[in-house]
This record gives structure tokens, sequence and C-alpha cells, in this order.
């Protein structure tokens, strides 16, 4: 159901955060690189007082790489709180900013694995993972084709009315995730491609475990129902933050090879072999604050 903007939006309890909007709506027009300055501030911020989200993100990051020296880790958890500050403001550039400043921040690489399944007719289902700026990615991706994707509802009904409003720039079509895959399916074999983020553990029975970095995650395996019934092909995708606010890298791997192939477990693999090639391009702009292995095999210690 589309959330409409009702009256009660305007609330007394809302005007903090449309006073936050406002500023935020104004700041959009400033050069990228004085808003992720701005983004590294606030960034820095939170790393010092998000006491939680800082403890899970560095769980995760000396989880998934053991390699790094602790100083090289700590690095880049404090990088992946300034990433976190910046992406407020590239979550604002994909609501506001117009197509052709989009294109122009933008450098794209392995735009033809995606333009040959369209010359081909194709369905396409475009994998991505929780990425700081998985929303401007979804953005600069419907100027090719308009895609649909799946969210899960916000707590705050303003925010949720703004992020589903955004999402759906560029003709782009939105369903909650408590509606299923059926109208996923149902716009991927009518011209849209699927976009989506199957790399959270939110408990689903309809997964498997599957390797991602060293672990074995609780992985679900959605990507495979739904290219199956689409008849899709899946191309990894993701889009990151130049350092400095210099704009924006946009990747695209090849399609997964032989997918879905039928054992579930080896899809999944496939999936986050994926998702781990993209996340080690730009590994400070996934989202470690996540609890990305919060259920684990039968006798293994909880992580958090």
């Amino acid at each position: 159901m589309h959330p409409r903007f009702e009256r009660s939006l305007l609330h007394p309890r809302f005007w903090l955060t449309w006073f936050f909007l406002f500023l935020l709506r104004i700041m959009v027009w400033l050069p990228l690189p004085v808003q992720h300055a701005v983004g590294h501030i606030l960034g820095t911020v939170f790393y010092h007082v998000n006491d939680k989200r800082r403890r899970i993100a560095a769980i995760n990051i000396n989880t998934c790489f053991p390699e790094l020296t602790e100083p090289e880790r700590e690095r880049l958890l404090k990088q992946h709180f300034k990433a976190y500050g910046a992406s407020i403001f590239d979550l604002a550039v994909s609501w506001w900013a117009s197509r052709s400043r989009l294109e122009h921040l933008t450098s794209v690489h392995g735009m033809h694995h995606y333009q040959q399944a369209l010359d081909n007719k194709q369905n396409v289902i475009l994998l991505t993972g929780h990425m700081l700026t998985v929303d401007l990615c979804g953005r600069f991706i419907s100027h090719y084709r308009p895609g649909v994707s799946m969210m899960k509802p916000l707590k705050n009904p303003l925010i949720n009315w703004l992020v589903y409003r955004g999402r759906r720039r560029g003709g782009n079509i939105m369903v909650y995730r408590e509606q299923g895959l059926r109208p996923m399916v149902r716009y991927l074999r009518n011209d849209y491609t699927a976009y989506i983020m199957p790399d959270e553990d939110f408990g689903s029975p309809a997964s498997v475990f599957a390797p991602f970095f060293t672990m074995q995650s609780w992985t679900v395996t959605s990507l495979s129902v739904l290219a199956r019934l689409g008849n899709a092909v899946v191309i990894p995708v993701a889009m990151c933050s130049k350092f400095g606010g210099k704009g924006y890298d946009l990747h695209l791997q090849p399609p997964l090879d032989n997918f879905p192939g039928g054992d579930d477990v080896e899809d999944a693999t496939k999936m986050n072999q994926a998702l781990e090639e993209l996340i080690r391009k730009m590994p400070e702009m996934y989202a470690w604050t996540f609890k990305l292995f919060k259920t684990r095999p039968q006798g293994e210690d909880e992580l958090y």
C-alpha cells in the first residue's frame, strides 16, 4: 500500500524531523565535498557516542577481516562511521538531486553486463547488499529501466513516507516485505528490473547456512526462488562513495553462472561470494552495524 502523506505528519512531534529534513534539503545544493565533510564530522560523533553500534561493527569487522592488523581494522571501523555520516547526504542526493547531476557525479564500471541482458530481452535481478548508498544505486539504475524493490516499513511514519517516495523516483515500484515475493515476480515478468538486498539475517526459516567471509551466515533463499519464478539472470551491483566527496563509483559484475542451480546451499554460497567480492572493493560502505551473524549453527555461541 502506498503510504500517503497525511495531516498527522504535521503533528508537533514531527517538527524536529521536519527541521532536520529542511536543513538536509538546503544542503543538497552544496558541493558534494562540503556535504561529505559535514557527514564525516557527524559520523565521527556517531562513532564516539553510539557504543552499541560501534561494538557490533567492531565485532563484524574483526570477524570478517582476520587478515588485517588490529590498527587496520580500527581504521576501517572509523572509516565506516565517517562513510555512515556522509551517507545521510548521499540519501538526500537520491531524493532530490537531478538526473543530470547524479550522472555527472557517477563513474560506471561493468554496465555492459546489464545492458547486454536488456538487449537480449532477459528478465534481470540486480543483487546488492545493505550498502550505505543502496538508495542512490537504485535511483541511478532506474535511468536504464525502472525497477521493483522491497522494503521494511520504518518506525517513523514521516521518514517512512519520505524514503518510500524517494525510492519510487524514476518510475520505480516499491512493495513491503510482508507482501512476499508474488508482486516482485509479477513486476519482474512485466519488464521491471528487480533490485533486492537479501543479505540481512532477520531469522527467516526460509534460509540456509552458507559461508560469508569467515563465517557461516543464515542466508535467505529468496533470490533463488525469485530468479526461478521470474526466469531471470542475476547481476551483482553496488555503489561506492569516493573519498572526499569526489563522486560515486558504480560496479556491476557478470551474471551469476548457472543460477539458480537447484541446490539451496550452493545458490546461497554463490550469492554470498558475489556480495563479498563487491564488499571487498568498498569495505567501509557496508552496513557493519547490522547483526550479520545473529543466527548461529547449533552448538555455536552467540557472536554479539
